[in-house]
């Protein structure tokens, strides 16, 4: 049965594989405490992300920030 993962970087996660669960526990380990600089909500994002999960999806889909 997968299990359900969220994280500030890549959003939701459907996983059962111990290999994707470690990637997914590899992120939240290098992630940092930041303000995203498109909703300014503070989250944990890669040191070299500037953008939540949900900003990045806006931005992809054409939305404004």
């Amino acid at each position: 049965m997968a299990r359900s993962y969220y994280d500030d970087n890549f959003g939701c996660y459907e996983m059962n594989d111990a290999g994707d669960i470690e990637f997914y526990h590899d992120v939240q380990r290098r992630s940092k405490a930041k303000k995203c600089q498109g909703c300014g909500r503070k989250v944990r994002l890669l040191p070299d992300y500037a953008y939540c999960n949900s900003c990045a999806d806006r931005m992809e889909r054409g939305g404004d920030i």
